[in-house]
């Protein structure tokens, strides 16, 4: 093209993306919390974001994610004992005790690990500092303290503690630089967030790892996009597929996006005729560098609700989960509060939308390096909004199973994602508590579980209608028949057998066992129990709601609770 064709194209003061797929979108989503909702016009359906915003947009980019997840990141572990480290300077170690040495070298040897890490020493070469920081961690290795340092050789052991805070004071000197807080958490959050979005491109590319991934971020992503709006496309024959926009070349492939591409080159056969058609323009390249900043991550689990009615209430119910993650992972940090974050959410956006029913929502989950699509319709939803004192009843139960540890709270919210009934879940959960298995979980949270479960069958197939005030009768039937047993492994053998016949629906041997059992101990069967040839959900939820008060305590009406709460 000549220099007077350059001259005469017209480069536009501004950007519009319009919401599509929930790729799109939370790529949208992850852009507006880069630059801001006070830098970007926000319509019904697309925002349009002013050219001069890709002015430095690499700082804005690194930023985000270093401020973002702050309270998860290693050089925050790092800096946060400098605080307990200037108490005990301050008291002269008057209250250095047995426990704070051995929180001393617990952390000293935090600190060697993350020092050493790869992700550390890749940022040591981009500090123009005469302090030797590797040097420094290395020295850490000389200070090992023992059982009974103090109580065997006190003096000499504060002596040795004086000295590690010396080397400690220049670490967190090094670490709190300006350039090193730009750089480090920057570093740490590609490796632990924005490599979930894409990969293997850029500064993710492992022979371009090395070296300042601010430029690399800004040459690869943010500079195409500049010579494109720069250079006039009508000769241009090829669109991009997500916007439409005239391309020359398809050499933009979506294979960098994680589980969205295929590699053009090794896997012809994936397209049509051996020929990809899948190529993008370079300002749709940079909008997807911004899907891991819509999602919102803790640990190595990732959250995105696409409620694409509008913008403003995708940004809305987004801007909702981070803000209950951040509260509820205040003290301590747990993958369950994923879940809670978007249950809390929902239930407040139900009650904020009481005008629009919020319904069909897609949330999107990333787990173990997948993504994971449920589809939420409006029967979950009531149940969950319906459910909130049984759901947050939930957070501290669960129970190890091969090993693994399963949350309650969690398995009941999958199984909802899902639409699907938690017979099984409360089946798993009876059954390891009956064999003397560990699970962290009283009868009451088992009844919750049944609740939450009735509510939603109640919600899809119009089930027979059950009180929490019969559930509950039910259970202390189950509890006083267990009383009238004094071999406390009748009971628990009885109570197996049952759970068998639930999980097989056989009514007739579940009536079997019930009848014996009452004959032996000469009482009459709750009525209740006539109820159960009805249908097979009101068999089950009565059949579990007894097993639960077999397993369980006494029931106090007027406390609310078990008798041991």
């Amino acid at each position: 093209m000549t220099r007077s064709e350059q001259s005469s194209v017209s480069v536009p003061d501004v950007i519009e993306f319009r919401l599509n797929s929930w790729m799109e979108n939370a790529a949208i989503c992850g852009l507006v919390n880069i630059i801001g909702k006070e830098n970007v016009e926000i319509n019904q359906q697309s925002i349009i974001v002013p050219l001069t915003e890709l002015k430095n947009f690499e700082e804005k980019y690194f930023r985000y994610f270093a401020e973002q997840y702050e309270a998860l990141s290693s050089i925050t572990k790092i800096l946060e004992y400098e605080e307990k480290k200037d108490k005990f300077e301050q008291t002269d170690f008057k209250d250095f005790d047995e426990k704070a040495l051995k929180e001393l070298q617990e952390y000293l040897t935090l600190v060697k690990r993350y020092g050493e890490s790869n992700s550390y020493k890749a940022v040591y070469p981009l500090i123009d500092s005469a302090t030797d920081i590797s040097d420094l961690i290395s020295g850490l290795k000389q200070f090992k303290f023992g059982k009974t340092a103090l109580q065997n050789q006190q003096d000499e052991t504060l002596e040795q503690v004086k000295k590690c805070y010396q080397n400690l004071d220049q670490i967190y000197e090094y670490y709190k630089r300006p350039d090193v807080q730009r750089y480090l958490p920057a570093k740490i959050q590609i490796y632990s967030v924005i490599n979930k979005g894409y990969s293997d491109v850029s500064f993710l590319n492992r022979q371009e790892s090395k070296g300042d991934f601010f430029i690399k971020y800004h040459e690869y992503f943010v500079e195409p996009v500049l010579e494109y709006l720069k250079n006039t496309h009508e000769k241009d024959k090829l669109n991009c597929m997500n916007c439409g926009r005239l391309i020359k070349n398809a050499d933009i492939p979506y294979s960098f996006i994680n589980q969205a591409g295929f590699d053009k080159n090794r896997k012809t056969s994936n397209a049509w005729n051996f020929t990809n058609d899948l190529y993008m323009c370079p300002i749709c390249r940079l909008l997807y560098t911004c899907i891991p900043a819509g999602f919102t991550y803790v640990y190595n689990q990732g959250l995105f609700v696409n409620d694409n009615h509008s913008v403003q209430v995708l940004l809305q119910i987004n801007q909702g989960i981070r803000l209950n993650i951040l509260k509820l992972n205040k003290d301590n940090v747990k993958t369950t509060n994923t879940y809670a974050a978007l249950i809390r959410t929902l239930q407040e956006e139900m009650v904020r939308q009481n005008k629009r029913a919020l319904n069909d929502v897609q949330v999107v989950r990333f787990e173990n390096d997948r993504y994971y699509f449920n589809l939420l319709p409006k029967i979950v939803l009531q149940t969950i909004s319906d459910s909130q004192s049984e759901l947050s009843s939930l957070l501290s139960a669960g129970y190890y199973l091969n090993g693994d540890y399963h949350s309650l709270y969690q398995e009941s919210i999958t199984h909802l994602l899902n639409n699907t009934n938690l017979f099984m879940l409360i089946y798993q959960a009876l059954r390891l508590k009956l064999t003397g298995e560990r699970v962290f979980a009283n009868d009451a949270q088992i009844l919750n579980l049944i609740k939450i479960n009735q509510k939603f069958l109640e919600e899809l197939i119009k089930v027979h209608k059950m009180e929490k005030e019969e559930l509950q009768k039910i259970r202390t039937a189950g509890y006083w028949f267990r009383k009238e047993y004094s071999n406390e492994n009748k009971p628990k053998s009885i109570g197996l057998k049952l759970l068998n016949a639930l999980r097989a629906n056989d009514k007739d041997s579940f009536m079997d066992v019930l009848l014996n059992s009452y004959m032996y101990i000469n009482k009459q069967v709750p009525k209740v129990f006539l109820d159960i040839f009805l249908d097979d959900e009101l068999f089950k939820t009565i059949g579990y709601s007894f097993v639960s008060g077999i397993i369980g305590k006494e029931y106090q009406e007027n406390k609310g609770g078990n008798a041991d709460e």
